[in-house]
């Protein structure tokens, strides 16, 4: 049996990212590989299992691979370790590691501004990487201005079938991120502020639903509470894979804001570099009015969804869906055969 390797250092984080990853896990577990994943205990794996609906018991947790990655130096150790595998996934954080299977796979989720390796040593790791993986162009854009161009764009996978619209819809706004995003700001404020905007200019009752992770403190979410202090607003914390598909199904909307004020050619890294929560909603029938920055510009079309800059275009676009029932219902049709082509099928097809 082929083994592989699986190595992400933000696993704990248990967001898109980490979803993606153990999706490649899954995949080559399937293809007839055994999996290991480079992490120091197996809880981590049936925390992911609750989180994201995946099937990963026939995964190994490998301590030992996980302090090696962790390490610095040690490169004779690193060499004995990863020659034994005949592939390496790896996640990069910036980085560039020594890594010595057969197939050498290094992924990036995140446009990193700059690769932080000395340029002398990454020559010689460049040719030991068989192939580069984005999970979108725009971040493929970003990294190809210093990075060998031998690299495929792999969308992230989303389970579309796991996603489907109720029979009836409720006017309910939904938007998921994370509420500390160790990464890049999910912007749940502007989202309030817009709704706040949005509640003075309509008739019709809706509510907004913020739902998403919470690893550390929750600062980040009683700042978000206060804001939100008299509004029809609800905060779903840490929901299981089962309670955010009966979230997607019943919303009308969905919303995302991750990017906004920011300037996506200074600062890459913080807007978002794909996202699979809009796929998820598209899936489940929710029409997307979502920030025009990064890998969001790659999943929405103009028949399958709404690009906003500023909170006053959010609040316009969506007082034109909340108001044209007939224009929302053929946008969250074609969304949801948009979402398709981002499925599991095509994920393994490219892998």
């Amino acid at each position: 049996m082929k083994k592989a390797l699986v190595f992400d250092p933000y696993l704990d984080t248990l967001g898109g990212g980490e979803r993606y990853t153990l999706t490649v896990a899954k995949v080559l577990m399937n293809s007839g590989y055994q999996v290991s994943l480079a992490w120091p205990s197996q809880k981590i794996l049936e925390s992911a299992a609750f989180r994201f609906g995946l099937d990963l018991k026939n995964i190994t947790a490998d301590l030992g691979a996980f302090e090696l990655f962790r390490s610095r130096g040690k490169l004779l150790k690193k060499i004995e370790i990863t020659k034994g595998y005949d592939l390496v996934f790896f996640l990069s954080d910036g980085s560039i590691p020594f890594l010595f299977s057969k197939n050498n796979i290094l992924h990036f989720q995140v446009p990193f501004k700059k690769i932080i390796n000395p340029r002398n040593l990454n020559f010689i790791k460049f040719r030991l990487i068989k192939k580069f993986v984005y999970n979108s162009k725009f971040t493929q854009g970003v990294l190809e201005k210093s990075l060998p161009k031998k690299g495929v764009v792999i969308y992230p996978p989303i389970d579309t079938d796991g996603f489907r619209p109720a029979k009836k819809k409720e006017n309910i706004i939904l938007a998921v991120g994370r509420f500390d995003s160790p990464s890049h700001a999910k912007r749940q404020d502007i989202l309030i502020e817009g709704f706040k905007e949005l509640v003075k200019e309509t008739k019709d009752d809706y509510k907004l639903i913020l739902a998403g992770g919470l690893r550390g403190g929750d600062r980040e979410l009683l700042g978000l509470k206060a804001r939100a202090k008299n509004l029809p607003v609800e905060f779903k914390v840490s929901p299981s894979f089962k309670e955010l598909a009966s979230l997607y199904s019943k919303a009308k909307i969905f919303w995302h804001a991750a990017g906004f004020d920011i300037d996506e050619l200074k600062d890459p890294d913080k807007v978002e570099h794909f996202g699979m929560t809009t796929v998820e909603a598209m899936a489940a029938g929710c029409v997307p009015i979502v920030c025009n920055k990064g890998g969001q510009k790659e999943i929405i079309t103009p028949d399958t969804g709404l690009l906003w800059n500023t909170i006053p275009e959010l609040v316009d676009h969506t007082l034109r869906v909340v108001e044209s029932p007939d224009m929302a219902k053929a946008m969250a049709n074609k969304a949801i055969e948009r979402a398709k082509e981002f499925n599991l099928k095509a994920f393994e097809e490219k892998l």
